[in-house]
C-alpha cells in the first residue's frame, strides 16, 4: 500500500491533542462569573430600549409601503449619502 499524504495521519493526531488540552482547561475555569455594569453603560442601554421602538415602527412602516408598492427610493440622496462616505472615508 502506497501513503502520498501524510499529513492526514498528523492532523488527526493533532486534533486529538487539542481535544484534550480544551477538556483540561474547561476544569479549571470557575463556575460562577460576576458580571458589572457602569451607570453610564446602563443609560446607555435605556437610550437603545427608547430608539429600538422607533426603530421597529420605522421597519414595520417600511414594509408596509413595500407591500403596497408605494415605497420610493430617492436617488439622489442616496448618491449624496455615498458621496459623502467616501469623501470622508478615502482620506
Amino acid at each position: 500500500m502506497r501513503i502520498n499524504d501524510t499529513r492526514y495521519g498528523f492532523y488527526s493526531y493533532h486534533n486529538q491533542a487539542n481535544r484534550f488540552n480544551i477538556k483540561q482547561s474547561s476544569k479549571n475555569t470557575p463556575t460562577s462569573t460576576e458580571v458589572e455594569i457602569s451607570s453610564r453603560g446602563r443609560e446607555m442601554a435605556e437610550a437603545m430600549k427608547f430608539g429600538q421602538t422607533e426603530r421597529q415602527n420605522r421597519v414595520q412602516e417600511l414594509k408596509q409601503q413595500i407591500a403596497a408598492g408605494t415605497y420610493h427610493v430617492d436617488s439622489k440622496k442616496i448618491a449624496e449619502k455615498m458621496i459623502d462616505f467616501w469623501n470622508n472615508h478615502s482620506k
